[in-house]
């Protein structure tokens, strides 16, 4: 086996996974791909799920509460390393998977075999037709996208969203796999920062396009109230954890150019004032103050999961 495929599903059935729907056409059309791929379905939804039928093998891991991404890749790893397996593909419940792009990914993972210094493949993932990964992190919390015409490998501080990342189970177990603390929201900036400070880069396949559904391009169907407030507070424990005294000053400023943004943009006026309520926590709380209550919330990880405005599950 030349990688191990990751699916977390989250109060999803396979059916309702735009992952596996994709990946039973990929292996229906080619099933020889059984041979260099493998594939765990990772079940983080509070009743387990039953899963039967699928024309590709595959092992099923139920972890009966919402250990987040972070959780079920962390196992995977585990697993991977008890296969003697030397790649992971992550990939969550929202993203297409083609022939090519599998085909391509065990190319990568051969190609990349001897090659330590390349601790992750990405290809470009488009979201509701946007451009949203892989991205350069700039000073002052900014982002700044790579773009489609650039190809090979990228030594710049980067990061590339989970899903449909190739990733290499040494150099993740290197930085001890992904953080307990950031299990969901901003899991990916987290692993990315920590490979990059180990010297191990990201290896940008400009020949791989993808699609992915990511809930904070679309507020008004894709995201719920308790999802956002979930990624407010991993963003501003991540400034308070790894920025500086100057950029988290300026995540004032961005706090209130987002809440007045939000408050046009989206018919739900609920989103703009969560952000004002950590404007003002940033405002009037220390920093020791807002990491304290942040990691009091860890534990509360039942986030209603949505799809075209309806919660599934």
């Amino acid at each position: 086996m030349e990688l191990l495929a990751v699916v977390v599903l989250y109060k999803r059935s396979p059916q309702q996974s735009q992952t596996i729907q994709s990946l039973i056409q990929v292996f229906q059309r080619n099933p020889a791909l059984n041979a260099p791929v493998g594939v765990l379905l990772w079940d983080n939804s509070p009743a387990p799920l039953r899963v039967a039928g699928l024309p590709f093998s595959f092992d099923l891991r139920s972890a009966g509460r919402n250990v987040g991404t972070s959780g079920a890749y962390n196992y995977a790893m585990e697993f991977a390393e008890s296969l003697r397996c030397p790649w992971l593909l992550l990939l969550d419940q929202d993203t297409t998977v083609s022939e090519d792009f599998l085909l391509r990914m065990v190319g990568y993972s051969e190609k990349f075999r001897d090659a330590p210094e390349i601790a992750t493949v990405v290809p470009f993932i488009f979201s509701h037709g946007v451009l949203v990964s892989p991205r350069r992190l700039r000073s002052f919390n900014r982002v700044q996208q790579i773009p489609v015409t650039f190809s090979g490998l990228c030594k710049d501080k980067a990061y590339a969203v989970n899903s449909a990342t190739l990733m290499r189970v040494t150099a993740l177990r290197e930085v001890g796999g992904y953080s307990d603390e950031f299990w969901l929201d901003l899991s990916d900036v987290y692993v990315f920062q920590a490979l990059h400070r180990q010297g191990k880069y990201m290896y940008i396949a400009g020949d791989l396009r993808l699609e992915h559904s990511i809930a904070s391009m679309d507020f008004d169907k894709e995201m719920s109230p308790e999802r956002y407030r979930n990624f407010m507070a991993a963003e501003s424990a991540y400034i308070d954890l790894y920025l500086s005294p100057l950029e988290r000053s300026a995540q004032l400023l961005r706090l209130l150019v987002r809440t007045v943004r939000q408050y046009r943009r989206y018919k739900n006026k609920i989103f703009s004032r969560i952000t004002w309520e950590y404007f003002l926590q940033r405002l009037f709380r220390r920093r020791a103050g807002r990491l304290e209550r942040w990691r009091e919330q860890l534990g509360k990880r039942d986030i209603p999961d949505i799809a075209n405005g309806q919660i599934i599950g």
